[in-house]
């Protein structure tokens, strides 16, 4: 009798557990609060855009004007200049040798025109002409003019050397701040290339990269879909990507009206790389806020209804 009813009450127990082990794993455990939920547009209707900060200059990238190793560099990243302060130094050897050698040029040239100079004197100071034929009046003459133009250009050869040894010592071409220095001493650099499309300063070729910083200004990608409903002027905020609680106001400053290719992809396969974008410049005051040049963040730019939307419904009607 035992055995019979031992199998069926082994099975329901077992049964019994199982049921108990679902519905334990189905219970679902709190979901924690967002700390920081994803930005919300502030403006009834918006434009949303992709925003990166930049100097007020723009990023100024520092190049060399000529092919020369560096030997000096007065800079660090985060040092605040004034205009004209020194960034960095070529290897002015071969300038100086060059000095030395122009100097010395100028001064034969000098003591050339000096020496026509005298002889024709000579002839200035006779009182009877006829005493020299005429010819060889208008040979002094030529000669003392042509050695006085060769101590001119001697003297323009040597202030052109002299300018290129003042020019070896880069300087700040505005009051800022240095952003980035990719410079190291002892190597050689080429000259500044520059994107042409002016979008964000690429940095392969820029030894330093500066820019005035008080106040910044951000510059802002807008799909070219969504470029009819910015209005010129419109109020924008911009929120830190990562916390939205940290979001601030910007002022209108100018905008870019040639539409470019749109330099920032995500990496995906199924992106579209033939988006082109609308770029605004806004400008805004730094102070306390956690943000830095070349950051991404998220701005909304307040427009106006569909209007155009509006004006058909209107004809349909």
């Amino acid at each position: 009798m035992l055995r019979k009813y031992l199998l069926p009450t082994i099975a329901l127990f077992g049964a019994l557990i199982g049921l108990v082990v679902v519905f334990w794993s189905e219970k679902k455990e709190n979901i924690p609060p967002i700390l920081y939920p994803p930005s919300t547009s502030p403006y009834k209707n918006a434009v949303y855009g992709s925003g990166m900060i930049e100097a007020s200059t723009e990023n100024i990238a520092i190049g060399t004007p000529f092919i020369e190793p560096l030997t000096n560099i007065y800079v660090v990243e985060g040092d605040m200049v004034k205009k004209g302060d020194p960034l960095l130094k070529l290897d002015t050897r071969l300038l100086e040798a060059e000095c030395e050698t122009a100097s010395a040029q100028l001064s034969a040239a000098i003591i050339n025109f000096e020496n026509l100079q005298n002889q024709y004197s000579f002839y200035e100071r006779l009182t009877d002409r006829n005493a020299v034929s005429e010819q060889a009046y208008s040979v002094a003459y030529y000669g003392m003019r042509e050695a006085e133009e060769q101590v001119r250009v001697a003297e323009a050869q040597l202030g052109q050397i002299l300018t290129n040894i003042e020019r070896s010592t880069v300087r700040a071409p505005v009051d800022g701040q240095i952003l980035q220095v990719n410079a190291h001493i002892g190597e050689i650099y080429p000259t500044t290339s520059y994107n042409t499309t002016k979008s964000y300063v690429s940095l392969q070729t820029s030894l330093i990269l500066m820019g005035a910083v008080a106040p910044m200004q951000m510059r802002i990608d807008i799909d070219e879909e969504d470029s009819w409903r910015f209005i010129k002027g419109s109020r924008a905020t911009a929120f830190v990507r990562g916390n939205s609680r940290i979001n601030f106001p910007m002022e209108f400053l100018r905008i870019e009206p040639y539409i470019i290719p749109k330099t920032s992809f995500t990496g995906e396969t199924i992106e579209r790389i033939d988006t082109r974008v609308f770029q605004v410049l806004y400008r805004f005051e730094r102070k306390d806020l956690p943000v830095y040049p070349g950051q991404l963040l998220d701005v909304y730019i307040e427009a106006a209804p569909n209007v155009f939307a509006e004006q058909s419904d209107r004809k349909n009607e």
